[in-house]
């Protein structure tokens, strides 16, 4: 089993999904998980869900300046309706690159948070130029199961997240980046799952990127740790399984 466990399946048309669940089915992709951004996304994200059997959904409202605890209200409402169908929260987090209000943005983030602790589901984290400031929040939530999506901060917080027990998610642009190959170099095996963050971060320059590129992917971390296809694509299965079983 392969899975794509952070992928934006609604920013793609009807006709570009269908054509793009087919190719992932045919490349043996059997679970993806398409990540929210706010209540608009949430909605179509999880009419998606109900239509395609390998979608599952998690929900999130995306770290931005404009958010504040009456968006946080809409969407714990919308969770807890529909919960039955929710497989995880993201993608949620801090970002200080395009954001600035760290107090609204810490707000949110932990409200998610608890919600996520409340209802025992993973969370899957977006954590720009705040890498720092996130990991110190999620010490306060050891019993909650932690996804650093596409972690770029400095090594020394990539070995806080790891005693911290978080695990990475590693994009499909790997082939091409120096910072992602020394991660899978450097994290333990266990700690490695899958993503695409389709349509962004494409192993080629320029190309919209698609969730049955998780198998590049799977070809690069088996390449660097030295081991055959078919044990990377294992050990990958088992994480998957660990986080979301």
């Amino acid at each position: 089993m392969v899975a794509d466990i952070h992928a934006h399946l609604d920013y793609f048309s009807n006709e570009e999904l269908k054509k793009i669940i087919e190719r992932a089915k045919k490349e043996g992709i059997e679970i993806i998980i398409t990540n929210s951004t706010d209540i608009k996304s949430c909605k179509k994200s999880l009419e998606i869900s109900k239509k395609y059997d390998i979608v599952r959904l998690a929900v999130g409202l995306y770290p931005n300046d404009n958010l504040n605890i009456n968006d946080f209200d809409e969407f714990k409402k919308f969770v807890l309706e529909n919960q039955k169908e929710i497989f995880a929260i993201g993608e949620i987090g801090m970002d200080f690159k395009e954001s600035k209000n760290e107090g609204s943005q810490e707000l949110i983030f932990k409200k998610q948070l608890e919600l996520a602790q409340e209802l025992n589901l993973p969370v899957i984290i977006h954590s720009r130029k705040a890498e720092k400031e996130v990991l110190k929040i999620l010490e306060d939530y050891k019993n909650l199961k932690k996804i650093l999506h596409c972690f770029s901060g400095k090594f020394k917080l990539i070995e806080e997240a790891k005693k911290q027990g978080c695990y990475f998610s590693i994009p499909a642009n790997i082939n091409r980046s120096e910072h992602f190959k020394k991660m899978v170099k450097e994290i333990s095996m266990e700690r490695i799952l899958l993503e695409t963050d389709s349509p962004f971060l494409p192993p080629t320059k320029g190309e919209t990127n698609e969730p049955a590129n998780v198998l590049k992917t799977v070809k690069t971390i088996s390449a660097i740790w030295g081991i055959s296809y078919d044990e990377t694509k294992n050990i990958l299965e088992d994480n998957f399984r660990k986080v979301f079983e």
